[in-house]
């Protein structure tokens, strides 16, 4: 069955597509880009998501070229504000209906507001040549509220220079954005502060407010409709809240009746008056026009949408937090913003064991003494409280910090000075090198435990540094103990030595690098001076390059280990164990939590599930395990990013997040991780407002119930479990103490984001017993369902389910383990795609085809553009009778790539791989091809190498050895 919004999202009614236009202008264009649709006008077009009232605004420059308002989607918000609880539009799940007419397409929709007390917000968007005419109704709301309409925009303030808008008594006032002072400063009708450029009311004649870009030759203006009726007493004001920061309040205004408010959003002239004033008669006449004899027809919201979901059943609870957290069968991720009920109230609703990121600290930290009440309500549910902090970001003036602090702890460039972290100014990498950085970071997580948090989630522990930065004085300091102390290829050397010449290019005679004449004062920035390396210092020539990423990894694991054991012992002396992770695979934790983004596949803006991710996510799995020294539990979970790339969860309608929970998800459990399911997070995740609460509560439901299947089961294989039926995912498990196999099937038959439900499956095992018993289990249907069994040719057990939908698992029950033998997979040594220098290229392949230390291997093979991330696996294979490498590659980069395999320094292999699909993207499907290599007798080295443009994307290497 398909789900009610996608069925609402289908209702698109076109009256007219290419009819002529009204007095002379144009219908804008509609097209559909999968999770949005793009109406564009002569100077702007909007981009509205598929399923959620989440909407992007661009303008057109006087170059031509599209400039998005916002920085991302949820830079653009309507809301209704109750006090201190904004209820926002972003992420919220919306009806659709599309009409045409002969110059207008009207964008329908309506959300729950407040699902809790059924109020309801109906958006219309009547797009014109000329601009969007917004209309807004909010009905059913409890108590006052102020409207937010047309939306509050986040600007991107290095856009705009300029304002312009007309007073109650015909006055123009115009100026630069930079001339609102004091900060905050404000231009047109606030209902706050008064500095700047502000007034009572607009001038009914000429209700508009204008924010105007010079430079790029584009303004956006507000103009409203019945401004002395509907919106009197209103607001609208430009906010320059600080340097950096703009905001749009287009329309602010008090609730009243429940009739629709109209106003404009459209391009207006950035230079000529007389064209402005024309601009505001010409957009009220045809507002009038479009607005007489309107009908609302949003579809209205399905009861599913706003009907309160139950608490989590108390019997599939823990009676109390688990003691051994693998002993945890669901998590999820519930970063709120405050520190109110909400969160926990939303948490009761879902059955977690543990409770990620319910606390973070990423800037302005949070009073968290005020909120102790939320781990003992999570212990009160049977879960674990989780907070968390980042490692790496430092704000100017952050929690008090003097400019002094913080440029004492910040890392540095190459020349030395600070360096705006992500290009962003007023943000800085905090230095991994420097005492004072560590003490603050240890500060933060002090805090949270003393206010009950049970787990910490640290946030790039490697600082997250660009290889533009890292250079601070502190660090340079580090880099010379690692070369004089640590470093393998300098193991030995005298202070004095003349290799430091020879190999590495360092003159000890020049005073500017080393004053002593010896390495104990050796400075890198002056040696990358003399080299001419400050601008780019990974360029070929510089002989450095490749170990200073070897010492910064040295440095920054030093510099973990010592945060954790901190961490840890402070938890000791409060008598808790305080459990430990960072985001990403990293050793000293508790638990692995990392990001799936970098393998979440998008087709023209619809999930994608084409590929078979079982083995990437088992591989993941193991190689977290390892990476930690034991078989911690492995939790995958979406960042939340900004609704962008590379974080795109939020940027696909919440729909398609379903099935891909419903997928996906099931592909983690089937590989023995976990999958974090998105209850709450910034930028507007919130499962209760998107409408995904109700699958989220039921699929952890299932997993709670089903626990045991989890959590008391081991991997034996997926390659090994066949079937005809295209797009399925399947894996085999066993469970000892229950004697039973474990299958699971998994549906991936996804068209447009939809998925199709299948009839029965056939599937077949290595295993020629058959079972005792045999049923299905399923959070697609309640209780149980019989599986058909029966062992045919070749000593194989065939396996029928009598219908799939998204996933199932087939429980085979036997009286004793049966022959297991032939369930196992070829070994194929999955690579994680790390955007980093591996740390070691040296590697033995053991007899059975694994490898040594694979955890160390990159799923990024980099070629000729990025040489400081080059290290090319070395294998020393014992070829026996003759051997054979393969290497799966996934994608190239847009410069192509060519992969080269040389045997004992010979090159013997060339294929080159030029760009087929022009993404850029290492996660597409593009290449999704075996490369072979005959090895032949004896023992060899073979080199895996890209001596190509740039990187390529392998999933697995494989060797089978032994060959005739």
């Amino acid at each position: 069955m398909l789900h009610p919004s996608r069925i609402l999202s289908a209702i698109v009614v076109i009256l007219s597509l290419n009819l002529c236009a009204r007095q002379g202008s144009s219908a804008p264009k509609l097209r559909d880009e999968g999770a949005k649709s793009v109406v564009e006008g002569a100077g702007y077009r909007v981009l509205f998501a598929q399923d959620t009232l989440d909407m992007g605004i661009e303008l057109k420059t006087v170059e031509g070229k599209w400039q998005p308002l916002t920085k991302t989607t949820s830079g653009l918000t309507f809301g209704v504000m109750q006090g201190a609880n904004v209820l926002q539009s972003n992420g919220m799940r919306a009806t659709r209906a599309i009409t045409t007419s002969d110059n207008a397409i009207t964008i329908a929709r309506q959300a729950s507001l407040n699902p809790v007390e059924g109020s309801r917000l109906e958006l219309y968007c009547i797009c014109t040549d000329d601009g969007v005419l917004i209309g807004t109704r909010v009905t059913g709301l409890k108590g006052a509220g102020i409207l937010w309409s047309p939306p509050r925009l986040a600007l991107k303030s290095e856009d705009w220079d300029g304002y312009v808008f007309y007073a109650a008594d015909g006055q123009r006032h115009a100026g630069d954005l930079s001339a609102l002072q004091p900060l905050p400063g404000y231009a047109g009708v606030s209902p706050w502060d008064k500095q700047g450029d502000t007034v009572q009311s607009l001038n009914p004649k000429s209700p508009a407010l204008a924010v105007l870009s010079h430079k790029l030759g584009m303004g956006l203006g507000v103009v409203f409709m019945d401004h002395s009726g509907a919106w009197a007493g209103s607001s609208c004001f430009l906010q320059r809240y600080s340097a950096d920061s703009l905001y749009l309040y287009a329309g602010y205004s008090t609730l009243g009746s429940s009739a629709a408010k109209w106003a404009w959003l459209a391009p207006f002239p950035a230079k000529d008056i007389v064209l402005e004033a024309k601009r505001i008669e010409d957009l009220l006449a045809s507002g009038s026009h479009l607005i007489e004899g309107f009908k609302p027809n949003a579809p209205p919201v399905p009861e599913s949408w706003y009907k309160p979901v139950a608490d989590f059943p108390a019997s599939l609870r823990h009676a109390e937090p688990v003691k051994d957290i693998n002993s945890a069968a669901v998590y999820t991720m519930n970063e709120g913003e405050s520190g109110g009920d909400y969160s926990i109230n939303l948490a009761r609703k879902v059955g977690s064991d543990m409770l990620i990121r319910s606390w973070f600290k990423w800037n302005q930290a949070p009073d968290v003494s005020k909120w102790t009440v939320q781990p003992i309500a999570a212990h009160k549910m049977g879960a674990l409280f989780g907070g968390g902090i980042t490692c790496s970001a430092l704000y100017d003036n952050e929690n008090g910090l003097t400019q002094q602090q913080v440029t004492d702890m910040a890392t540095r460039g190459p020349d030395g000075k600070l360096v705006d972290a992500w290009g962003q100014p007023g943000i800085r990498h905090g230095s991994l090198s420097c005492p004072a950085y560590l003490d603050y970071l240890f500060r933060w997580c002090k805090e949270q435990i003393d206010a009950g948090v049970d787990y910490l989630f640290m946030d790039e522990t490697n600082a997250a540094l660009s290889d533009k930065e890292g250079y601070d004085d502190r660090s340079l300091a580090d880099f010379r103990s690692y070369l004089i102390n640590s470093c393998s290829q300098t193991r030995g050397w005298k202070l004095d030595d003349v290799r430091w010449h020879e190999k590495l290019g360092i003159t000890l005679t020049d005073p500017a690098i080393c004053p002593s004449g010896r390495m104990d004062t050796f400075d890198y920035r002056a040696y990358m001076r003399a080299g001419g390396f400050i601008s780019n210092p990974n360029v070929v020539g510089n002989k450095l390059a490749g170990l200073w990423a070897d010492g910064r990894t040295v440095r920054d694991n030093k510099a973990w280990k010592t945060l954790t054991d901190r961490i840890r012992a402070y938890g000791k002396e409060k008598g808790r164990r305080i459990l430990l992770s960072g985001n990403g695979i990293v050793p000293y934790v508790d638990l692995q939590v990392l990001g799936v983004w970098d393998r979440w596949t998008t087709d023209n803006g619809h999930v994608d599930l084409r590929a078979n991710q079982l083995g990437t996510w088992h591989a993941l799995v193991t190689r977290a395990q390892t990476v930690a020294g034991s078989k911690v539990s492995v939790v995958l979970f979406h960042d939340w990013g900004m609704g962008d790339t590379p974080f795109p969860w939020m940027a696909v309608a919440p729909s398609e997040r379903e099935v891909w929970m419903r997928t996906r998800g099931a592909e983690i459990y089937a590989a023995g991780g976990f999958f974090a399911f998105p209850v709450e997070g910034p930028f507007g995740c919130d499962c209760s407002r998107d409408g995904t609460l109700p699958l989220i509560a039921h699929l952890t439901n299932f997993y709670q119930r089903n626990r045991d299947t989890y959590l008391k089961s081991r991997w034996l294989g997926s390659d090994c479990v066949k079937t005809t039926a295209p797009l399925l995912s399947l894996s085999a498990g066993w469970w000892t103490d229950a004697r039973t196999l474990i299958l699971h099937v998994i549906n991936r038959d996804v068209k447009a984001g939809v998925l199709k439900p299948r009839g029965a499956v056939e599937v077949e095992l290595p295993v020629n017993e058959a079972p005792i018993s045999a049923f299905i289990v399923s959070p697609d249907f309640e209780g149980e369902r019989a599986a058909a069994c029966r062992v045919v040719g070749g000593g194989k057990l065939q396996v029928t389910l009598p219908a799939l939908d998204a996933y199932s698992v087939v429980l085979l029950r036997y009286k004793s383990q049966p022959n297991l033998s032939r369930i196992t997979d070829p070994v194929k040594i999955r690579l994680d795609g790390t955007w980093s220098r591996p740390e070691r290229s040296d590697f033995t392949v053991l007899p059975d085809g694994s490898v040594t230390h694979s955890e160390a291997l990159s799923g990024f093979l980099q070629g000729m553009l990025h040489t400081e991330l080059r290290n090319p696996p070395v294998f020393t294979i014992n070829a026996g009778q003759g051997a054979q490498a393969q290497v799966h590659v996934r994608a190239v980069a847009t410069a192509g790539a060519k992969l080269q395999f040389s045997l004992d320094g010979k090159t013997v292999k060339i294929i080159l791989l030029p760009d087929l699909d022009g993404k850029n993207d290492g996660a597409a499907i593009e290449y999704d091809k075996t490369f072979t290599c005959p090895i032949p007798a004896g023992r060899h080295k073979l080199k895996i190498d890209n001596v190509g443009g740039d990187w390529l994307t392998a999933d697995w290497y494989s060797f089978s050895l032994g060959m005739k």
